[in-house]
């Protein structure tokens, strides 16, 4: 069983928060204060684009000019993979968060 670590509170009414936040109807003003966090679905189609193109500069002869773009489309991707990463970490988190009825403390 699930106790509120409020020092105040100790109830024992406490909820799954994201079966709580499903549970709310779609007016209710906590439906968007107990919201999952935004999602962090990454695309790396055009990183990868910006890395293709890089090897086609290389290719044509200009090799500072490729390497340059070759490197800022990995740097791209690795940028659009620690946010995506970040992302889910608070998403998972969010999904093992629980909420007092009670003190409507969340943890």
């Amino acid at each position: 069983m699930v106790v509120c670590p409020q020092a105040d509170c100790g109830s024992s009414n406490v909820a799954a928060l994201p079966h709580y936040w499903e549970s709310l109807p779609a007016e209710s003003p906590l439906k968007a204060k107990y919201a999952p966090p935004a999602g962090g679905a990454a695309s790396y189609w055009a990183s990868l684009a910006v890395v293709v193109l890089g090897i086609v500069t290389v290719a044509s002869g200009a090799v500072g000019l490729g390497l340059a773009v070759m490197v800022a489309g990995a740097v791209w991707g690795a940028f659009l993979f620690r946010k995506s990463a970040k992302a889910t970490a608070l998403l998972d988190q969010w999904r093992g968060s629980h909420v007092c009825l009670a003190c409507t403390r969340r943890f």
